[in-house]
């Protein structure tokens, strides 16, 4: 896994490629203070420290990943909860706060290495789709019947099966269900549900 990591800060950088140095699955880490190096080579991981500085580059990554098949990681300081929603909503793979301990930021970087995301559990709780005007309301008893069996892990075949519908009616409630909610994809709308109180941990 080929790594680069990108802050202006000079003690940020050091630490993380420190910290990951070690990890069995990195062949190589580099490390860069300017923002356009993520276009310098084919990084598998791009671990960038965004701010209200440099928002702006969310739309390279965001192209980055649409583009490519590079996993993009965020480290923020400032808990920012619309930086932190955009990025959900751009596809970003993993997204950690300054205050993440050492070793946390190790198994972060290994979920993305797996194939699977990391957000920051606090961030989750606390912030995801709050203060925004998606509401739960605007979806059907249906859809909502949906979305709550979506946030279970379950596919459209066994949710067919569990409300006696068609496959076909359950994508199309699905459809309905992003679009409603501004939901890119099935992870999101089980966070959404987890954070609307609709199913429990």
């Amino acid at each position: 896994m080929q790594v680069i990591v990108i802050s202006e800060s000079l003690i940020i950088r050091r630490g993380i490629v420190q910290i990951l140095s070690g990890e069995k699955y990195i062949s190589s880490i580099k490390e860069s203070h300017l923002y356009t190096d993520i276009y310098k080579e084919d990084y598998d991981l791009i671990l960038i420290d965004l701010n209200k500085n440099n928002k702006q580059y969310l739309y390279d990554l965001e192209h980055l990943k649409k583009t490519t098949n590079t996993k993009v990681m965020v480290l923020d300081f400032y808990e920012d909860r619309t930086l932190f929603s955009k990025c959900m909503k751009s596809g970003i793979d993993g997204y950690i706060l300054a205050n993440i301990d050492s070793e946390d930021i190790g198994y972060a970087v290994k979920q993305l290495y797996r194939g699977k995301k990391y957000y920051d559990a606090e961030l989750i709780e606390n912030y995801i789709f709050k203060g925004e005007n998606e509401d739960i309301e605007e979806l059907t008893k249906r859809e909502q019947e949906v979305l709550i069996y979506i946030a279970k892990g379950k596919t459209n075949i066994e949710i067919s099966k569990e409300l006696y519908i068609t496959e076909h009616t359950v994508k199309k409630h699905t459809s309905n269900i992003f679009a409603k909610l501004n939901l890119k994809d099935r992870m999101q709308a089980a966070l959404y549900a987890y954070n609307k109180g609709l199913v429990e941990f």
